[in-house]
């Protein structure tokens, strides 16, 4: 009686569980020549690409961000980002570690699915960086400048990649170019993700 009935659980009746499917930023190139070293320095936050509902309803609040990239150890990015909250002057510290591939990195979040995978997508290392963020299945594009303002060229090449990646324009928002903290208190440090 507590057999199985003959054919179950063998033979071609079984079904495969599909492959997972592809993330967004598995489809993103990272640049190919890219110098770490030359991505240290700073940067200002020019322009960034969202689905991020945050930002679609306070984007009137927006406030100028610079960050400061070093390689502590020639393979990993330590990006310090200034930014000003509620008039103040804060510091964020991330270190994103470098992912299997070229161009790759990932910054470990605090508990379940917070973690972020970066691309650097496209750089000159002198002028611009164009920089891809997915967490979870959400991706965001981020544009950033050497100077707080980028030729229009850059920001039509910074446009066309948006778009690739199936954002649109009135995703997409541009940063204040003044105003920037150039440090915080040590009141005013945080350690982890924006």
């Amino acid at each position: 009686l507590l057999t199985a009935p003959p054919g179950l659980g063998q033979g071609p009746a079984r079904r495969r569980r599909p492959p997972p499917p592809q993330s967004p930023l598995e489809k993103v190139a990272a640049q190919e020549e890219l110098g770490l070293p030359q991505l240290a320095g700073r940067w200002f936050l020019v322009g960034m690409a969202s689905h991020c509902s945050y930002l679609a309803e306070h984007s009137h609040r927006l406030e100028a961000t610079a960050v400061t990239v070093t390689v502590p150890d020639g393979q990993s990015l330590a990006i310090s980002t200034f930014r000003k909250l509620d008039g103040m002057c804060w510091e964020i510290k991330q270190r994103y570690l470098p992912a299997q591939a070229h161009g790759r990195f990932l910054l470990k979040g605090r508990g379940y699915g917070s973690k972020v995978d970066m691309v650097v997508g496209e750089t000159d290392h002198s002028s611009y960086a164009i920089l891809y963020y997915q967490k979870g299945r959400s991706i965001s594009v981020k544009l950033y400048g050497r100077t707080s303002r980028v030729s229009d060229a850059i920001v039509d090449k910074f446009e066309q990649r948006v778009r690739a990646v199936g954002l649109s324009e009135d995703m997409t928002y541009y940063f204040p170019t003044y105003g920037f903290c150039d440090s915080a208190d040590e009141f005013h440090v945080l350690d982890g993700e924006l």
